[in-house]
């Protein structure tokens, strides 16, 4: 079938047509790039992050990591709120900036010659080197020096510095390294955990975040280096100059400088030495006794119904019995409350033990409540421990992705517990039912088992 010619009148349209609908793609492109005088007019600054185990989790109900503590900061400097806009796909962080979804990417970005044709960088926040991630006993020769990397498979995101810095080495160097690209939603984080379980042979990582790792897995070795050292900023768009100054400027100050060290202390160097602390299975403490404070815990215990070997076998998991413990993330006391779950119930003196006593069994109700829809009693409690433990948010995700896969969310062992395990993994803390994000899935499902084997021990050692 012939198809007509345009016809002479339409196509002197079409230059009238351009003229009329140019300055609406402008208004539309525009709109979502804003510079600070908009910012401000809006009261919020858009921070687009991604969940990961070091910048940008929740934590027992409460945001946290080094980019959003960093970000929030920076926010509240300008007077401004911080609204968080969450990346599911790591590699498409840039892409949602330049696209107009968000102010600024608040992650330590590398500052590559691509990136800097897609965004503008902040003044450098620190500076890294890359290092190789492998085991120290690999079972055939080990990489020494970046020439031995020929023939070697290394696993990266594509999108990644980690990726551009070993496609340099192939371009400039000569070494035939093969590079294994894998999705967006993989974290350096689990890259460096498949090392060391042995699924993949080696990674890429900034030398901070493979220093991170090192307590929780001390079967790698992180001394070969794949890069000089490297500056790390934060990405804006190119449309936002008076940000741009005024983050820079922010930077600049002394007391960010602080800031920045103190955060880096916080979650790249005591975050997983905390974690990793011993925890005996038993405390011998006089006969017939658990604790100093067992009036005290017994007193409580009955405010919720609980036993009260029970309550003290939480609390051991917590601080084993020290009113002045204080976590990695800022949990206080005897119950390890975090102060703005204490503030909930006009509970300040965490430090305290019957005041932290309190705070933390009202805690317990409220959780009670939270999983009143649980109908078997000791399947309740299991979901009410994990939910002390990591808050009740994660908890709830893991109900629902037990839904999506098929499974009962009303069970734990093998259904909602699988899932609260899985929600360190991207596929599933990325996931579309996942609200909370990334977690620690098994810590929770540890903490909880760990709490009612002790349970039962005390209930046979110690009197009710």
């Amino acid at each position: 079938m012939k198809t007509s010619a345009p016809s002479s009148t339409f196509k002197q349209l079409i230059p009238v047509l351009a003229v009329l609908l140019l300055p609406l793609a402008y208004l539309l492109f525009f709109r979502s790039h804003r510079d600070l005088e908009e910012i401000r007019e809006s009261g919020t600054v858009r921070v687009l992050l991604s969940y990961d185990p070091i910048n940008y989790f929740i934590y027992r109900g409460t945001p946290m990591g080094f980019s959003y503590e960093a970000a929030k900061s920076f926010c509240t400097s300008l007077g401004l709120q911080m609204e968080v806009v969450v990346v599911r796909d790591l590699n498409s962080q840039l892409d949602r900036l330049q696209a107009g979804e968000g102010d600024l990417v608040a992650h330590n970005l590398t500052i590559t010659p691509d990136r800097r044709t897609m965004v503008e960088f902040s003044d450098p926040i620190s500076y890294t080197r890359q290092v190789l991630i492998q085991k120290k006993n690999p079972g055939g020769k080990p990489v020494e020096s970046v020439g031995d990397l020929e023939g070697r498979q290394v696993h990266v995101r594509k999108e990644s510095a980690y990726y551009t810095e070993l496609m340099k080495l192939r371009r400039e160097e000569g070494i035939n390294v093969e590079i294994v690209t894998v999705p967006g939603e993989r974290t350096t984080s689990e890259l460096i955990r498949d090392v060391s379980k042995g699924a993949i042979t080696h990674t890429v990582a900034d030398r901070d975040i493979a220093t991170a790792h090192r307590t929780l897995f001390p079967d790698l070795d992180t001394t070969v280096p794949i890069s000089l050292s490297q500056p790390l900023a934060w990405g804006l768009g190119r449309h936002s100059p008076e940000l741009l100054h005024a983050l820079n400027r922010w930077l600049s100050e002394k007391s960010t400088a602080t800031l920045f060290a103190v955060l880096h202390l916080k979650y790249y160097e005591q975050q997983y030495t905390f974690r990793k602390r011993a925890i005996s299975i038993f405390y011998s403490g006089k006969q017939g006794e658990i604790s100093p404070y067992d009036r005290l815990i017994r007193r409580y215990a009955a405010t919720v119904g609980w036993d009260w070997r029970l309550l003290a076998s939480l609390i051991y998991e917590e601080s084993q019995f020290d009113p002045g413990a204080v976590s990695w993330a800022g949990a206080s006391g005897l119950m390890q409350l975090m102060p703005q779950t204490a503030g909930m119930y006009g509970i300040y003196n965490l430090f305290d033990p019957e005041a932290n006593l309190k705070a933390g069994t009202l805690y317990i109700r409220s959780l009670q409540k939270e999983w009143s829809d649980i109908p078997d009693q000791e399947t309740r409690m299991k979901f009410i421990l994990a939910s002390y433990n990591v808050g009740p948010g994660h908890v709830r995700d893991a109900q629902a992705l037990a839904k999506k896969f098929g499974k009962d969310p009303n069970r734990w062992e093998e259904n909602v517990e699988h899932y609260l395990r899985l929600k360190s993994k991207p596929l599933y803390y990325r996931d579309e039912a996942s609200k909370y994000g990334y977690c620690n899935g098994g810590m929770p499902v540890r903490y909880a088992q760990n709490i009612l084997s002790r349970y039962s021990l005390y209930s046979q050692a110690i009197p009710l």
